[in-house]
């Protein structure tokens, strides 16, 4: 990376709001993993969804879920209740 293009990106990055530079740490850890997460999959990797994937386990420990996660394993859940 040369002189310029260092103090362009400061000068970028500088000027975002927090959002804005999150989403861009967010994406320069894509860069430096997209070589071991398959491209596709790569949404389920960030912070966003992995806070959600964290939330969810903590209400499934609670018993605010029913079911396994499956529509089987809903059904039955719903069975059981009544």
């Amino acid at each position: 990376m040369t002189n310029t293009m260092r103090l362009e990106l400061l000068s970028t990055v500088k000027s975002l709001d927090p959002k804005e530079f999150s989403e861009i740490l967010d994406f320069a850890r894509y860069l430096k993993m997209k070589h071991i997460i398959d491209p596709e999959q790569a949404y389920f990797w960030t912070k966003e969804w992995q806070r959600k994937e964290k939330e969810i386990d903590e209400a499934k420990k609670k018993g605010e879920i029913l079911g396994d996660g499956t529509v089987k394993g809903l059904f039955k859940s719903i069975k059981k209740a009544s």
